[in-house]
């Protein structure tokens, strides 16, 4: 059985909230995993770095999510030009 992690909805509420809507958004997303959270703004995003140390979770978002730049490295070992992203979104990534 799959563990729905944000049953209530909380963190779209907070995109709204936050006024985030991703659209035409060049985004890395930090500790994506295998994309729970990406699958949700994928469709709206001009692009997506996707990044996270764990390559079996990035394999699975890469299947997933074709369209989507996967990197399974940590951040830092990422290496991006200044200003090549116009959101960092972070998301149960300590």
């Amino acid at each position: 059985m799959a563990i729905d992690e944000d049953p209530e909805g909380n963190e779209d509420a907070a995109f709204e909230r936050a006024g985030l809507s991703f659209l035409n958004c060049r985004v890395l997303e930090i500790g994506c995993g295998d994309g729970r959270l990406t699958s949700r703004y994928a469709h709206r995003a001009a692009s997506i770095i996707a990044i996270d140390p764990d390559s079996e979770a990035v394999a699975e978002l890469a299947t997933a999510l074709p369209g989507v730049d996967t990197r399974a490295v940590s951040i830092q070992e990422l290496s991006l030009p200044p200003s090549s992203v116009d959101v960092a979104l972070f998301s149960w990534s300590l």
